[in-house]
């Protein structure tokens, strides 16, 4: 893990003490762990009942939980070691999600060329692609970076999924092995199908982005937060819709915050697992 990248991660938000989504994220790192022929590496490891005991102990109430998964010590070599015991790390700390001020201000985006892998499917520990593009962001003043394929098809952001208001259509790029398919990302479209919003799951092409009335992105540690400046490649500088949160966005917004709400709020704490 250390020497080659080869390992896999999950981050999982948790609030009012409870753990958002926890068999969704277990259900992703499982299929990251296949992809990368690690099948068994959590045998022995109850994260579904480690992780909450984590928590408890942590006497946290919001933040994130952070699960990685590595091949495990052994010689530098290319070929996959053999009976060696893979490397299980998880941690919580502390972590403030967007107030209501920081939703109705939104950020800003700049697009960079995506350089990534064909994988982008695995959640895996090899993210100095991300490092690099979220660098050049912020030297842009930018929160965010979106990235954007050499035939100029806008992909996601550096650590969230990218949707787009187009001619009255939500759009977002379809989840294949060109994005990570963000869990966040999957109740967005659940939210935007209850609601009622025209959805398509179908890639928008930079030089359609200046056209878009609204943009936003989501993410575990974002929700869904509004795009209001978009910066880079040939797409110039621009303001989606008037510069301002736009009606879907904060439909979708509000109802990201009441299924959240829903899921963390009052009942019976989870069990704690034996220590």
């Amino acid at each position: 893990g250390f020497q080659l990248g080869d390992g896999v991660y999950e981050v999982v938000r948790f609030e009012n003490g409870r753990l958002l989504w926890l068999e969704d994220h277990l259900g992703r790192l499982d299929g990251s762990l296949e992809q990368i022929l690690l099948p068994h590496a959590l045998d022995g490891h109850p994260l579904a009942e480690v992780l909450p005991e984590l928590l408890r102990r942590s006497e946290l109430r919001q933040g994130t939980a952070y699960v990685q998964v590595t091949r495990g010590a052994a010689p530098r070599e290319f070929g996959l070691p053999t009976d060696v015991p893979p490397t299980v790390l998880a941690y919580v700390q502390a972590h403030a999600f967007p107030s209501e001020d920081e939703l109705r201000s939104g950020i800003a985006v700049h697009a960079v060329e995506d350089q990534r892998w064909a994988r982008c499917d695995i959640k895996s520990t090899n993210l100095l692609p991300a490092v690099l593009a979220k660098q050049v962001a912020r030297e842009a003043g930018a929160q965010e970076a979106l990235y954007v394929s050499a035939e100029g098809t806008v992909r996601e952001g550096g650590s969230s999924n990218a949707f787009i208001v187009l001619d009255g259509t939500l759009r977002t790029h379809p989840a294949n092995n060109r994005i990570l398919n963000g869990i966040t990302r999957c109740h967005v479209l659940d939210l935007a199908r209850e609601v009622g919003v025209p959805l398509l799951e179908e890639a928008v092409h930079v030089s359609d982005l200046p056209r878009a009335s609204e943009v936003f992105i989501a993410s575990t540690t974002r929700d869904v937060m509004p795009v209001v400046r978009v910066s880079g490649l040939d797409s110039g500088v621009f303001t989606p819709g008037d510069g301002t949160p736009g009606e879907v966005t904060l439909a979708l917004a509000a109802a990201m915050r009441s299924l959240i709400a829903r899921c963390v709020g009052a009942g019976p704490r989870p069990p704690s697992a034996p220590a």
